[in-house]
């Protein structure tokens, strides 16, 4: 089973719910509650990690995504594909997508009744492409609505809690 290997596995970064890859950061504060994990899968950063291996990536020009990051609270089981990116983010939109069904195919061999929300977030530093419309289409297609985002946001708390976002210095009206 997936999640067994990554839990006992050097993919597992017990304690962080932080990550820097060149000059790029996802993190979370956890909540009360809340369970957070995250997974450095991509073999690139993290040699000693045989997901890639387990799920069927290792033909040439196949690329997985950084990281996968486990929510859990109360019955929500959220895992999401993050990739940290520069600028190319068409690339991006194909490690999560791919990652995911490789992910999703695996588990559902080993395990069928185990279920939970797949989100795709990917972080990039650079400014948005004019494309970015068709890469979100993409991504909808595999997650469904409001499972999955391209940021220029560190922070995921928002996105995995399922809070909307709200622009600086614009704050909801309390009554």
């Amino acid at each position: 089973m997936p999640l067994n290997n990554l839990l006992l596995s050097s993919c597992f970064l017990p304690g962080k719910t932080s990550y820097t890859e060149n000059g790029v950061e996802i993190n979370i504060k956890p909540s009360s509650g809340e369970t957070i994990l995250f997974f450095l899968i991509d073999n690139q950063s993290n040699p000693n990690c045989k997901l890639r291996q387990l799920l069927g990536l290792e033909q040439e020009g196949m690329k997985i995504c950084d990281l996968i990051v486990f929510y859990a609270k109360e019955n929500k089981r959220i895992i999401c594909f993050v990739e940290l990116k520069g600028s190319d983010v068409k690339t991006a939109t194909k490690q999560v997508i791919t990652t995911h069904i490789y992910f999703k195919k695996l588990l559902k061999q080993s395990e069928p009744s185990l279920s939970f929300i797949p989100k795709a977030y990917i972080k990039s530093n650079s400014s948005v492409p004019q494309e970015i419309d068709k890469y979100k289409q993409e991504l909808k297609r595999e997650f469904g609505e409001n499972n999955y985002d391209i940021s220029r946001n560190s922070d995921l708390g928002n996105f995995l809690r399922d809070v909307d976002y709200q622009p600086r210095g614009k704050s909801k009206k309390s009554r």
